[in-house]
């Protein structure tokens, strides 16, 4: 974004290296000691040119005129306190060279020779100190204007060089400045073609935040919004923005990413698991057509044997009708060629599993406890589908324990067990009735369709794992087990 001009920036870069300190710059601007010395030398040696001159040359005049010289010497390198001495010393050396004079007229002369020098060197003194401040003050001034465009210039190297899009913005949604990546984003060649053009159409989210701030209130926040590139393309951008100022002045800051890929990719990884899960739920489908079709071809087998049902026709259809159902349910659907497993981090994938369930067991005011060995748990699997496995299985204890009358507490243990990982999940809610059909598909006491369980014990089962129910005195316990993979050893 131009902060400054190329001159400013050039300046800036160029005097950054050698710009001293406001302190040094201010020492700096102060006689050095052999600076003060020289003058002290010269005014010493011009007091006793004076002194000499009156001494030999027995005038009948004073040149008390001529002592103003020091004077200005002292005042231009001494302090307040020793021009007052200098002062007095040249006021006695003056009146000693007057003839004829009385002791009265002597001390009035010094009096008035010594506040008459004495004025003079304050005044040089002080013309001096503000000569001192005057440079100090100009130094300072331009220490802070070249830190200042140093700032600028690195800000703007930032901003430049930055993949996100950065934009400042008017209260009318008009772009003051915009770095290259902004350019890019919405479609533009260089950022000096987004300068004065509004954004409202290409990011309309700017203009709905600075028409909905009362009250000249900043507001500070982030959103997912969608775009638009100079050509109509629309993708969808995550922004994160600012508004400062009130009235005419009112202005905004914001940084927009496109996540057009983002969005691509949890799309596309969105459908794979949705696909699985289809292909999961359609073989437990067929696993109890198949069972039906078992049951229903052993009675017909029995009829069979009835000598009235052997040759009838009706029978014989029907008969034909169960072979055929047994042959679609017995169809093993096509799975295609199934994802490579990775190896997955558990604590990641309970580290996110905690910022999913945490806001709604804090909401019921629940408690929930992690237990967590603190060695690297590695295991081959799906992330996505083991975190789905995880949120069933948690979401199946929320809504138990909202059933139960004690506290709400959920308790996960993940530890080695053996070449295994086993990881618990231990509610306080009322318990299980029926364990015995915990796993099967359609089960008519479910809470929903029945198939939660068994599609997490199937994910689980693809990864090499169980994933089994382990009774207990009070409340529920599910153990999933994985298998853990080998730490290679450290090789130098």
């Amino acid at each position: 974004m131009p902060l400054v001009g190329s001159s400013f920036r050039e300046s800036a870069r160029s005097s950054t290296e050698s710009a001293p300190l406001p302190e040094q710059s201010a020492r700096r601007a102060e006689p050095s000691v052999p600076e003060r010395t020289s003058v002290l030398v010269a005014a010493v040696l011009l007091l006793a040119a004076l002194v000499t001159l009156e001494w030999y040359s027995q005038l009948s005049f004073s040149l008390g005129v001529f002592y103003v010289f020091p004077i200005l010497l002292f005042g231009s390198v001494l302090s307040r306190g020793q021009v007052l001495v200098a002062a007095c010393l040249c006021a006695a050396l003056r009146g000693q060279f007057v003839p004829d004079l009385s002791p009265i007229e002597f001390w009035l002369r010094f009096a008035m020779a010594t506040l008459a020098y004495a004025g003079l060197g304050l005044l040089t003194v002080e013309i001096n100190q503000r000569r001192l401040r005057g440079l100090d003050a100009d130094e300072r001034l331009r220490v802070e204007t070249t830190r200042r465009y140093q700032a600028e210039d690195r800000l703007r190297l930032l901003a430049d060089s930055s993949p996100a899009a950065i934009v400042t913005l008017n209260d009318r949604a008009e772009v003051i400045g915009a770095n290259r990546a902004a350019a890019e984003v919405l479609g533009y060649d260089d950022p000096e073609d987004l300068r004065g053009r509004s954004l409202a159409e290409h990011v309309p989210i700017f203009l709905s935040a600075l028409r909905k701030s009362p009250g000249g209130r900043a507001m500070r926040t982030s959103a997912t919004s969608w775009a638009r590139r100079a050509n109509g393309q629309i993708f969808p951008i995550t922004v994160w923005f600012s508004t400062y100022g009130e009235g005419t002045a009112r202005c905004l800051a914001g940084i927009l990413v496109d996540t057009s890929e983002e969005v691509r990719d949890r799309e596309r990884e969105a459908f794979r698991h949705f696909l699985d899960y289809n292909r999961l739920l359609a073989g437990a489908v067929a696993h109890e057509i198949r069972n039906m079709c078992s049951a229903i071809r052993v009675v017909s087998a029995n009829l069979s044997h009835r000598q009235q049902l052997q040759d009838d026709v009706d029978f014989k259809a029907l008969s034909s009708l169960i072979d055929g159902l047994a042959r679609i349910a017995a169809f093993e659907l096509e799975a295609g060629k199934a994802a490579p497993l990775t190896s997955t981090d558990l604590h990641q994938i309970l580290d996110q599993l905690r910022v999913v369930i945490e806001p709604d067991w804090i909401d019921l005011n629940g408690t929930i406890s992690w237990r967590l060995e603190d060695v690297t748990l590695r295991v081959p699997a799906d992330a996505h589908a083991l975190l789905q496995v995880f949120l069933n299985l948690t979401q199946n204890s929320l809504r138990a324990v909202q059933a139960s009358p004690s506290t709400p507490r959920l308790d996960i243990h993940a530890r080695r067990a053996g070449e295994s990982v086993l990881v618990s999940v231990v509610d306080s809610g009322p318990g299980v009735r029926d364990a015995s059909t915990l796993f099967q598909p359609f089960r008519e006491n479910a809470d929903g369709s029945g198939l939660g369980l068994y599609v997490s014990r199937a994910l689980v089962r693809t990864f090499g794992g169980d994933l089994r129910y382990v009774p207990t005195d009070t409340g529920c316990q599910f153990d999933v087990i994985l298998p853990l993979e080998p730490v290679e050893p450290y090789t130098a």
